[in-house]
């Protein structure tokens, strides 16, 4: 009997460092970018966040750095797009920009440009963020930071676009917006590019070891917006920490069904040993 594949998201981050990490499918993005902001990767590296501590788990998760000498391409993958995303992204391209590299006592100075691939906006208040292109300017001085730019794709601008034979990059772009095998094929059609992607996807999607990669961002993600949106009574923060645990015991639940090792599920869910063990 042939195993079903899941949807899997060209906007996931697990997805994107997959594709972009195999040189057969790294085109896909890269031609993305060159095509919205006029930036080849082709010379960049791809680098691990140099915060996370290089194992797996956190490799996948990593946002999607890429460095050419001193010039790093920074790619933010945001499916939901609230208000703490966008403060966050910002602070994280300061971070970057100020984070310059040191050889011996020689400080070689970053020029940081964040991509964001901004998919759904969640709130009004993030709208008027949701601009092309903009620069980050001290409010007091009124001083640019030269050293930072940052471009933001609106992906819905592309929804619902579907391949005519002259179309290739805005229904790659119209892809990422995809929700279903069914919607990607439409947009896809006879788009030879296309179908190599969505192919990939099916084998990913039937791949369970990646399958709990993916869920693992998934439980992420939600514990991050879940944690953003607490408030600061305790109360409802403990009613919060609960909810994540309920999800992420929940897919505990399903790697156990899958033969699944306990130390691989408690670094996938942040559950202990001894907590998914009660849960068989």
């Amino acid at each position: 009997m042939n195993k079903v594949p899941r949807f899997i998201s060209l906007m996931s981050d697990t997805t994107a460092k997959a594709l972009i990490k195999d040189d057969h499918y790294r085109w896909f993005y890269e031609e993305i970018i060159k095509y919205k902001t006029g930036i080849d990767l082709k010379p960049y590296n791809l680098i691990d966040n140099e915060l996370n501590t290089g194992n797996k788990v956190k490799d996948y998760r990593a946002d999607t750095i890429f460095l050419n000498k001193n010039n790093l391409v920074n790619l933010e993958f945001n499916q939901f797009v609230y208000a703490h995303t966008m403060i966050k992204n910002i602070k994280y391209a300061l971070r970057m920009a100020g984070n310059g590299y040191l050889s011996g006592e020689h400080y070689y100075h970053r020029f940081v440009t964040q991509i964001n691939l901004n998919n759904k906006i969640m709130t009004d208040k993030v709208k008027k963020w949701n601009k092309k292109d903009y620069k980050l300017e001290d409010y007091k001085t009124k001083a640019y930071l030269k050293d930072v730019r940052i471009i933001t794709i609106d992906l819905l601008d592309y929804k619902g676009i579907v391949y005519d034979g002259t179309n290739k990059y805005e229904t790659y772009l119209s892809m990422l917006t995809a929700e279903s095998y069914e919607e990607m094929e439409r947009i896809v059609g006879d788009l030879k590019e296309g179908k190599i992607i969505m192919k990939k996807l099916k084998e990913l999607g039937i791949d369970d070891e990646f399958g709990m990669y993916y869920d693992a961002e998934i439980v992420h993600r939600k514990e991050i917006n879940s944690a953003r949106s607490d408030g600061y009574n305790d109360g409802k923060q403990e009613g919060k920490r609960e909810g994540r645990k309920d999800t992420a015991t929940s897919i505990a639940k399903s790697m156990l069904a899958k033969k699944m090792e306990l130390p691989l599920i408690s670094e996938l869910t942040g559950l202990s040993q001894k907590q998914i063990a009660s849960i068989r």
